[in-house]
């Protein structure tokens, strides 16, 4: 009896230790994670991006883990960026961005990722401007046009006048 007792406080003072933490997510949450984490990292040194972006992914959606998932989403946004002539980046990577300096906004990671955004940002009012000026360039090249069909239009007046006046 007095081994049972012994084995159930034992058992009662681990769990209470695991079940506290002082950040979020448990210790075998950020066990896992940081294992996940680590294999991500392995992934990438061997080229595997897809494969570390799945990984990366799952620990994005998994509770969260203070100094595990703010990494994990510093670098899926990281790999999700695909920037183009249209779009500075991919909305999931500016998502996952926001996400980073919302949730954590302290982290390491965030300050990292404070210029990234801050690009994102410049590239997106610029794409803005660019489609305003595009606009602007059409008007403007359709009334170029109407200006020279009217001077044609003077010119084929004028000549009918020179003509009459003869």
């Amino acid at each position: 009896m007095r081994r049972w007792a012994v084995l159930l406080t034992a058992m009662l003072l681990c769990a209470g230790c695991a079940s506290t933490s002082g950040g979020r997510g448990g210790m075998v949450q950020r066990y896992t994670g940081s294992k996940q984490l680590e294999q991500a990292e392995e992934m990438l040194a061997r080229g595997d991006s897809a494969g570390a972006a799945k990984t990366l992914g799952s620990i994005v959606n998994a509770p969260s883990v203070d100094g595990v998932t703010d990494a994990a989403l510093f670098r899926l946004a990281l790999l999700t960026l695909k920037p183009g002539a249209e779009k500075p980046a991919s909305a999931q990577a500016h998502q996952l961005l926001k996400r980073l300096d919302k949730e954590y906004p302290r982290s390491p990671w965030t300050h990292l990722a404070s210029p990234l955004t801050e690009l994102i940002g410049i590239g997106e009012e610029l794409k803005r401007q660019n489609k305003t000026l595009k606009g602007a360039n059409q008007s403007l090249t359709k009334e170029i046009g109407e200006l020279n069909k009217r001077m044609e239009q003077l010119k084929h007046l004028d000549q009918e006048l020179e003509r009459k006046s003869r």
